[in-house]
């Protein structure tokens, strides 16, 4: 049991609203996913299904293991006062789900804490949260990017065209979901919804709004 719960100990409760314009998707949806915020923040949900019918499932329980792990690793990796590098913000275990939801300071914590809690779900190799004008400036070739309210191809003039999008710049399979709606994708990328993208191997880019 403890070492079940140990696996599932990596998994907020939350409804994430949308900011202005356009709507936004809910978090955690019910799948395991490292979920981009329009600000950048940055959070991983964990979540695992067990048979209702087996008690020692226990939302304490597991809360208590993932802060202990979580506290190990921001008494290593702790750069200064304010923001823990890793936080535990909620978990819940309720019908056939359990759940664990931490957010995270950096991309490199994202990246770090995952591999050391062995969390292969959302184990990206690399992470990075950019613009679509900071990251793309200078960059040559027209193709290989889609448009994902059209589902056809789009040109990189097109995407570098609307300033200040937020980036995601990812290597590694992962699921990252987004607060904001998938604009332009590009690399091994399979859209499961609006706001969700199933990466595969290689070096993947989203831009959403």
């Amino acid at each position: 049991m403890k070492k079940r719960m140990m696996a599932a100990a990596m998994m907020l409760g939350i409804l994430v609203s949308g900011c202005g314009s356009g709507r936004a998707g809910s978090f955690p949806s019910g799948q395991s996913t490292v979920y981009v915020s329009k600000e950048g923040g940055i959070y991983t949900a964990l979540v695992e299904q067990y048979d209702p019918s087996d008690t020692g499932y226990s939302a304490g329980e597991l809360k208590a293991m993932a802060d202990l792990e979580a506290a190990a690793y921001n008494s290593e990796y702790r750069k200064a006062e304010g923001q823990e590098p890793v936080a535990v913000t909620e978990c819940t275990v309720a019908d056939g789900t359990a759940t664990v939801v931490h957010r995270y300071a950096t991309a490199e914590d994202l990246c770090r804490f995952t591999q050391i809690s062995q969390d292969v779900s959302n184990h990206p190799r690399k992470f990075q949260i950019t613009t679509n004008s900071v990251y793309l400036t200078g960059q040559d070739g027209e193709g290989g990017w889609t448009d994902a309210r059209k589902g056809g191809g789009t040109t990189l003039g097109v995407v570098r065209k609307k300033h200040d999008l937020p980036m995601i710049v990812v290597t590694g399979p992962v699921t990252v979901q987004t607060e904001g709606r998938i604009l332009y994708y590009s690399g091994a990328v399979t859209l499961k919804d609006e706001y969700t993208a199933q990466v595969a191997e290689g070096e993947a880019y989203i831009v959403f709004r």
